[in-house]
């Protein structure tokens, strides 16, 4: 266990940790400056630039009214999206341990996210060009990059597939469609996704490493399994 703890330890070391803000933070210590280990965004009028345009545009174009209609609903944030995943049991009211678990976490992302967003500055696809018709109201937040939802998701999906890794594969399939569904918006440019799953794993696994986080995972992955129906302990692969 000791071993583990030190290797953990030169992991977050290596992520690129700061100390800012660290008394707003619930389980890792301080911030994670994703500027480090996320590319920066296109600059505007470059060749990538004009692509990443490029793809929203074509997006808006082709998306059908059933695609809004998904991409609309996925305009929140929260872990009970994934309920198409894990059931009808899946919601707050059954599920106060897991709940208040993943809203510590994601408080943690979101201080990690509004860090990077302010480093960043990157404007949304409607604020970059006036080809671009968004959709899903005035944005949670003004820039784009990272993509927040994304991240949210992102961390989501990682922590339900360690509760319940029989369902890995699905969670992830549904955090692919929910980040396609911030293009279908035009919420957001593709780089912002791929730059919102990239975060949302980093924070995933610097939470990891906490043992208080660790121990709040384990309380509810008991509690989630139990109310969803698994047994205690999943099946080895």
């Amino acid at each position: 266990m000791a071993m583990k703890l030190a290797v953990a330890a030169l992991v977050i070391g290596a992520l690129g940790i700061t100390s800012a803000n660290a008394d707003k933070l619930n389980y890792l210590s301080e911030i994670i400056d994703m500027t480090e280990l996320i590319a920066p965004p296109p600059p505007v009028g470059s060749e990538a630039f004009k692509h990443d345009l490029a793809d929203v545009i074509i997006m808006q174009e082709r998306r059908t009214e059933a695609q809004v209609r998904r991409a609309t609903a996925d305009n929140v944030l929260s872990v009970y999206r994934f309920a198409d995943v894990l059931g009808e049991k899946f919601k707050a009211a059954n599920l106060p341990i897991t709940d208040a678990f993943i809203e510590k976490a994601e408080a943690d992302a979101r201080a990690v996210l509004i860090a990077a967003k302010n480093a960043l500055q990157r404007p949304r696809p409607a604020a970059a060009s006036p080809d671009v018709l968004a959709l899903g109201g005035t944005p949670r937040l003004p820039t784009a990059y990272p993509s927040g939802g994304v991240v949210y998701t992102t961390l989501a999906a990682i922590l339900l597939a360690r509760m319940i890794p029989e369902k890995h594969f699905e969670l992830s399939e549904r955090n692919l469609e929910y980040a396609v569904n911030r293009v279908v918006l035009g919420q957001h440019f593709p780089r912002d996704i791929r730059a919102g799953e990239v975060s949302g794993t980093v924070i995933a696994h610097a939470l990891m490493a906490q043992p208080d986080f660790r121990r709040d995972l384990q309380a509810a992955c008991t509690e989630l399994r139990a109310v969803l129906g698994y047994p205690a302990t999943p099946a080895a692969k």
